[in-house]
């Protein structure tokens, strides 16, 4: 998404300025007062609003369905080291407007990094709630059974780089045998926007549907978590600002409309 900012001594010759720049469905979405070399002017923030509508459509808040006929919906997260996607899970398990009341299961795929396993088993007893881990495609099976009464399983699995290939197959074929209803990118929101690209391409073989923002209380600039939204080109139902869990968990348009003044209509859409 293209967000410039252009300064001039009144409205109207910096809305020509944008015009000119983006053409005439530039959209103003911010118009403050500033110095043009050492007088009052005026600067606007403006965008294409076929980029804005697009953002619109990643964000329209989506309610999750339930169980996939006779077994358990699948939610599984995906992505680089470090975006918190196991302490995103344990939100998604325990936030009453994720899967409140609902029967859910803890799987982990994650069975390389040091403490995964046991960090998301503290987080299960914690919250009473059924955990498993599985190494090979057999142990994925037995927790599928396991898993049987379940209404939502909610699957966590190794931070990958873009250069861990055979990694990222064996996370790929595991999930084939889930065969997940949805599989959540989660991207912290302080990522340089060139590394989110690569990881976004390093992902597409493990097929994700959704994209989830972290740490967005990180973010300097709110108004680049639009930018980021664009370019990963994934539908968002939920982003995170902190390390509270539940509570750290919410709907994804307000905190990414909003700094670029769309939350009202979102919400009215």
């Amino acid at each position: 998404m293209r967000l410039e900012t252009f300064k001039g001594r009144d409205v109207a010759t910096v809305h020509a300025l944008a015009r000119k720049a983006l053409g005439d469905d530039a959209l103003i979405l911010e118009t403050r007062a500033c110095s043009v070399d050492g007088r009052p002017g005026i600067e606007v923030v403006a965008a294409l609003s076929q980029d804005l509508e697009r953002l619109r459509r990643l964000l329209r808040p989506t309610r999750v369905s339930g169980p996939n006929g006779a077994r358990p919906r699948v939610i599984a997260l995906v992505g680089p080291t470090g975006a918190g996607k196991t302490t995103t899970l344990a939100k998604l398990a325990t936030h009453p407007d994720a899967f409140g009341g609902r029967r859910i299961g803890l799987l982990t795929l994650d069975t390389h990094r040091a403490g995964g396993v046991e960090q998301l088993e503290a987080y299960a007893d914690a919250a009473g709630l059924s955990c498993a881990q599985a190494y090979d495609a057999n142990e994925v099976k037995l927790a599928l059974r396991r898993f049987a009464q379940c209404e939502v399983v909610l699957v966590d699995t190794a931070g990958r780089g873009p250069a861990a290939a055979a990694l990222q197959a064996r996370t790929r074929d595991l999930l084939g045998i889930l065969r997940p209803d949805e599989t959540h990118l989660v991207v912290p929101a302080t990522l340089r926007l060139d590394i989110a690209e690569r990881v976004r391409e390093a992902h597409q073989v493990l097929r994700p549907t959704h994209a989830l923002l972290t740490k967005l209380d990180e973010v300097p600039a709110d108004r680049a978590l639009g930018t980021l939204t664009s370019l990963l080109g994934l539908p968002m139902r939920w982003v995170t600002d902190g390390q509270d869990v539940p509570l750290s968990l919410h709907d994804a348009p307000t905190p990414i409309l909003k700094p670029l003044g769309l939350a009202p209509r979102a919400e009215a859409a």
